[in-house]
């Protein structure tokens, strides 16, 4: 074991540890990292509905009444860019803990942040909440009515190194990454994000974290000319929003939390900027655009959570960020001709 943590000097009290961590998961978005590892989880029993509002799970790693054998895969000279652009990552418990950021639209809290070590490999323990509105259903691992995820996060490259997703009654699945081989275990470890994607990426993640109430003028692209009805849910994040569109002007409450499927479109686009944790899930190939900004690509096939600004793959994504709260100051949706489909700018934005 190396003699001191690459990261004791963020480790002051465990809320800055974990938001770290969940930082971390979300850069991974905008990394490419070759490597060579064995992937294994266990279904120790059937959990009870962990499937929220939706309805009860249908989804056949669930069904099975018995503990089943452990589930291995062998990965060799994976890539996680390539990864991320295969759909069955998503269902798939062993290739999901490669996938870090996936999981960070569907992450209401982070908490429990403690410096570990995983063999030699520097490592950070938090454990996540999920987000019942934002959680998919039949996901593996947080599924919305999951009671916790506590995960190993492997700091050179974000990745799960182990999982363990809790029920009333105690642990139901576990999992476990041993990378052999990573092309990020050279170099020094980053004490943080550093500049570029990853780090617009990780405050986008960590807004989701952050107790705001802002006022903002925005100018939004298609206009706005009806009153918004968000379907707004309690929040940790609030704004009052004047909406500037092409012959009106337009007022709104809006909350950082919403019903995606009960909220207007133009409502969840103007969520999404104040708390943009929702969209990190849905992008790859995120490339730097500016000191605070960000291009990226649209997932295949993602479903949850439901992101106004990323609604389905062959759309590109631009976003600039406000470091200081994390909320989007300009955000903009292209086709594949680079034809504007949804645009708001910021104008001016201030705490209340």
């Amino acid at each position: 074991m190396a003699a001191s943590h690459p990261l004791t000097g963020i480790a002051r009290y465990p809320e800055g540890t974990a938001r770290w961590a969940l930082g971390r998961m979300a850069a991974a978005a905008a990394e490419d990292i070759r490597f060579d590892a064995v992937a294994e989880s266990t279904q120790h029993r059937v959990p009870q509905d962990v499937a929220g509002r939706y309805g009860a799970h249908s989804t056949v790693r669930f069904e099975s009444s018995v503990p089943e054998p452990a589930v291995r895969e062998t990965l060799d000279d994976a890539s996680t860019a390539e990864l991320r652009q295969d759909v069955s990552i998503g269902v798939d418990p062993c290739l999901a803990l490669t996938d870090p950021a996936r999981l960070i639209g569907a992450v209401a809290a982070a908490t429990d942040g403690r410096l570990t070590w995983y063999g030699e490999r520097p490592t950070v323990d938090i454990v996540l909440t999920p987000d019942p509105e934002s959680a998919a259903p039949d996901d593996p691992w947080l599924p919305p009515g999951a009671g916790r995820l506590a995960v190993t996060v492997d700091v050179r490259t974000g990745m799960l190194l182990r999982a363990r997703v809790f029920d009333a009654h105690g642990c139901f699945r576990s999992g476990e990454l041993r990378l052999t081989r990573s092309s990020a275990d050279t170099g020094p470890v980053p004490a943080s994000y550093g500049t570029g994607a990853g780090s617009v990426l990780a405050r986008m993640a960590t807004s989701r974290l952050d107790p705001v109430r802002l006022r903002a003028e925005v100018d939004a692209e298609p206009g706005i000319s009806e009153p918004l009805t968000p379907a707004s849910l309690p929040s940790r994040r609030r704004w009052t929003v004047t909406v500037h569109s092409p012959g009106t002007t337009l007022t709104t409450d809006l909350s950082g939390d919403y019903r995606s499927d009960q909220a207007a479109p133009a409502a969840a686009r103007l969520a999404e900027l104040l708390t943009p944790a929702r969209i990190v899930s849905h992008l790859a190939h995120a490339t730097p655009a500016g000191p605070d900004s960000l291009h990226a690509t649209v997932r295949p096939l993602r479903a949850f959570p439901l992101s106004a600004w990323a609604p389905e793959e062959g759309l590109t994504c631009e976003f600039t960020i406000d470091p200081t709260t994390g909320i989007l100051l300009r955000a903009r949706t292209a086709d594949a001709s680079s034809r504007t489909l949804f645009r708001c700018d910021v104008r001016t934005h201030h705490r209340v």
